[in-house]
């Protein structure tokens, strides 16, 4: 079974409107990370299909990339809380064109997994949400990071079932590190797009992490394309 999910010019912005506020004290100051590297992508206007393109950021207990699947792209465990949790999986990419929408096909099998968000401030259910950054990003530009308010995913509420998730490149479908929607600077943020990928967080936090307290969980991304 699929479900697909379409972006909707911003409908969940009044729920989710100041969640990536968090995730900028996390980046910018509260942790001490390294903004990621500049690497190029093996060609432009097309996302990697080799799970070594891909980089684990932010993240403990988990490896540098991910793990080829037979049935998509790349897959990872979930990690058990004591040993970890996942935060960020992102992938170099540029484009010379016009970009109009992001689709993503995933899924997510479990066992009775009860999924725990590593934020003490932050709620309930887990989430994975589509975001895009700027190539230079320095993690403390707050455009540096957009995040697609409509392209996200209560872990557990469709597992072990086949997802897909499209959300067009508007505005207003979209929020920066503040939670904020800006159509120039979203527009001037596209032209200069260096990493797509997906992050793990709860309702509020969405890249402050993910592990499980009981169960089992296997992510696999299955397709993700830029038209």
């Amino acid at each position: 079974m699929t479900i697909r999910v379409r972006g909707t010019n911003g409908a969940a912005r009044n729920k989710t409107g100041f969640a990536t506020l968090a995730v900028s004290l996390l980046l910018a100051g509260c942790v001490a990370v390294s903004p990621p590297p500049n690497i190029q992508p093996q060609a432009a206007n097309a996302v990697s299909t080799s799970p070594q393109d891909w980089y684990v950021y932010y993240s403990a207990g988990m490896p540098p990339h991910p793990l080829a699947d037979s049935e998509g792209i790349w897959s990872f465990e979930f990690p058990q809380i004591a040993a970890g949790h996942v935060n960020y999986i992102q992938t170099p990419f540029r484009s010379t064109t016009r970009l109009q929408d992001v689709t993503v096909v995933f899924r997510v099998e479990s066992g009775a997994p009860l999924y725990t968000v590593l934020d003490p401030g932050d709620i309930s259910p887990a989430t994975l949400h589509i975001f895009v950054e700027q190539q230079g990003d320095d993690l403390s530009d707050p455009n540096g990071r957009w995040w697609a308010q409509t392209g996200g995913y209560d872990l557990g509420s469709k597992d072990n079932e086949t997802i897909t998730i499209e959300v067009p490149f508007t505005p207003n479908d979209w929020s920066n590190v503040f939670g904020q929607s800006d159509a120039t600077n979203f527009s001037n943020a596209l032209t200069n797009i260096g990493w797509i990928g997906i992050t793990f967080g709860g309702q509020y936090f969405w890249g402050h992490g993910v592990a499980l307290a009981s169960g089992s969980s296997k992510f696999t991304l299955i397709d993700m394309r830029i038209d």
